[in-house]
Parts: structure tokens; C-alpha cells; sequence
């Protein structure tokens, strides 16, 4: 019961804690009033008998017992035979250290946010479909013209190969409800993920772009997100590319890596000992990016391009965040560094 007791202090968070059978074990009042039953009816009973068991929530569970790791979700859609109607809730999963879980669950900030997302998970499995149809077509007409093709095409032909699997991967997780701050980490090699990124990225431009690598070849691998962090690294680079390619006379992007000692590791309390990291940085030679601007740029549906959602840097922020990592943007008239550190061995951070 200590991790509870630790978590007391977030009241009126309702938490919830499941043993390894994902049965309860213990519950606050907060979680008593969102599930509908006392503490006492709710003891020793399967989580199934309690919430809908189509409710994504059940995957949320599996992904936390998987990775042993903290998984968070925004909007989860909760209904159960004793609630009064469905409810929708912000939620942490976090490993006890004795194969259970504890839960804590707060209710959606803004009902209205997701009054159009009444079934979350149905609409990814909808998406899902949607998406992996015409994908799976454009894999499969790369692969034919893969044999027949000139030795200068296949490059270009490799890029669409990889490119659309590595959608149909994000389609996958997403309408499975897995986010981007629940990663999957394994080990990568970030020069050859920033190979594939800048590859596609001077197919997409045309080769209107010039790419200059300073890679430093003695980097060891990191624990990351090979998917994840190819979606944030690349958001960055279009964004570079972009702005190189509206205001500089000859567009140039220099990716380089380094090592880093001293690292903090986001969100940890003060005094938590420093580690190693790797940075990344993408500098561009546009026009640059005002402080205004910059304070804003990684907020939600924040974007100074005309036409533009203000998802990318958001998305950005939420994966590096999700690593434990850190960004830093430095920007004058003419440059722009966007740096990445990301924790060589991520489990230091955990």
C-alpha cells in the first residue's frame, strides 16, 4: 500500500491500484465516485467486471505490464455496468514494483474537447482501415517497379517503401490508442535514423535543399522510439527546410550529433544526479524566429504558418518528453538551432 500512500498527496486524483491479475486491490474515494461502487464491493474484483472490457483502457494496462514503464493518456473513454453514463478521463499508469499497477484517473479537463471523440478507439480502428488500404497499394506498386527499375531510381523507390511502412506502423499504434507519450524503446543507432530522415527530406524538397552531416561517429546507441523519434526528428527537419527554403538564397541545413555530459533528465526533482546524452541539432539559414514566436511554437494548435494546424511541435515536444529528453531552440536573424538531448541509456532516467 506504499505506493498509494506516496500518491495520497495528488488527491482528489482518484487512484486505483491492480495486482497482477488486474484485479483491485485498493481504491480512494475519488476512484469510488468515478467507477460508481464503494471501496468495499470494489475489493478483489477483476477490472473487466468493473469497466466494459472493450474499453481502450485494457490496452493502456498491457502496454504498462509490457514495457514495466509509466504510460499517460488523454480523453480515455470509461463506461462500466454500475456508471451512470460514460465518462472521459485523463489517466497515468505507473508499475508498483510488484507486477501490479497503480492508476490514477482525473476527468477530462474539457468535456467539450472530446464531445466529437465519443468512441476514441472506434475511430482508430476506422482510421486504421482507412489509411492501411492505400498504403499497403503504394508498398505494393514500389516493390513491383523495384524490379525493373534503373539503379538511380531505387533509391527514391526505397525511401517510398520505407516511408509508407513506417505510416502503416504509426497507423497501427495510433488506432490501437497507443500515444506518443507511451514509447517503445529499443536500441538505435541515431545516425542511421537521420540517414533515413534527411534521405526523404531531400526527396520531398527536390534537392532544392543543401544537407551538410557533422556526425560524430563515436556515439554509442541510445533506448529509444525508432518510430517516434524518427516522427519528432523529422517534423523538426521539414520545419528547417522550410524556413530555409522561404528567405535564404542558397537554403542549407546542417544536421549535426555530439555528446553530451551533464544531462538532466526532464522531469526529475532537483539534487537527481546528471547523465549522458546525445544532442542533435538542426540549424537552418532562414530567416529566423522572433522570441514571441518561440514561447509559443511547442503549445497545441500554435502555428505561424499560413494554413498550418500547430501539431508538428507539439507532437515534437509530447515524444521528447516522452524520452526523457530536452529541447533547446536558438534562433537570430538568419540562423536557427533547434538541439535535441536525448539519454543514452534510458534507463538512468526511469
Amino acid at each position: 500500500m506504499r505506493v498509494m500512500d506516496d500518491l495520497a498527496s495528488l488527491a482528489p486524483v482518484a487512484l486505483l491500484m491492480l495486482d497482477n491479475r488486474r484485479h483491485v486491490v485498493e481504491a480512494n474515494p475519488e476512484a469510488e465516485a468515478i467507477l460508481g461502487q464503494s471501496r468495499r464491493h470494489l475489493a478483489q474484483r477483476p477490472l473487466s467486471d468493473i469497466v466494459f472490457f472493450d474499453s481502450p483502457l485494457f490496452e493502456l494496462i498491457d502496454r504498462t505490464l509490457e514495457t514495466n514503464r509509466t504510460v499517460n493518456a488523454h480523453g480515455v473513454s470509461l463506461g462500466g455496468p454500475n456508471f451512470s453514463r460514460s465518462v472521459l478521463t485523463d489517466i497515468r499508469l505507473r508499475p508498483d514494483g510488484e507486477g501490479g499497477i497503480v492508476m490514477a484517473m482525473l476527468p477530462a479537463s474539457d468535456q467539450n474537447m472530446f464531445a466529437t471523440a465519443a468512441s476514441v478507439s472506434a475511430f482508430g480502428r476506422i482510421l486504421g482501415h482507412e489509411v492501411k488500404n492505400p498504403l499497403a497499394g503504394i508498398v505494393g506498386a514500389a516493390q513491383l517497379l523495384l524490379r525493373h527499375a534503373r539503379s538511380d531510381q531505387k533509391a527514391m523507390l526505397d525511401i517510398v517503401q520505407s516511408e509508407s511502412k513506417r505510416i502503416e506502423r504509426l497507423v497501427s499504434r495510433l488506432s490501437a490508442f497507443e500515444l506518443f507519450s507511451a514509447p517503445r524503446f529499443e536500441v538505435l543507432n541515431i545516425h542511421l535514423l537521420l540517414d533515413q530522415i534527411i534521405a526523404a527530406e531531400e526527396a520531398a524538397q527536390g534537392r532544392r535543399i543543401s544537407v551538410r552531416r557533422r556526425f560524430d561517429p563515436s556515439l554509442p546507441v541510445i533506448y529509444a522510439d525508432h518510430d517516434h523519434l524518427h516522427e519528432a526528428i523529422q517534423n523538426i527537419i521539414r520545419n528547417a527546410s522550410e524556413a530555409a527554403l522561404a528567405t535564404a538564397e542558397r537554403p542549407t541545413l546542417t544536421v549535426e550529433t555530439a555528446f553530451e555530459t551533464g544531462f538532466g533528465f526532464a522531469g526529475l526533482s532537483a539534487g537527481t544526479r546528471l547523465g549522458r546524452s546525445i544532442r542533435v541539432t538542426i540549424e537552418d539559414n532562414g530567416a529566423g524566429i522572433t522570441p514571441e514566436k518561440r514561447e509559443k511554437m511547442f503549445n497545441l494548435f500554435s502555428s505561424s504558418k499560413a494554413g498550418g494546424r500547430g501539431l508538428g511541435l507539439s507532437v515534437v515536444s509530447e515524444i521528447i518528453s516522452a524520452h526523457r529528453g530536452r529541447i533547446k531552440v536558438d534562433s537570430i536573424p538568419g540562423k536557427t538551432r533547434f538541439s535535441v538531448y536525448i539519454p543514452i541509456n534510458e534507463k538512468e532516467a526511469s
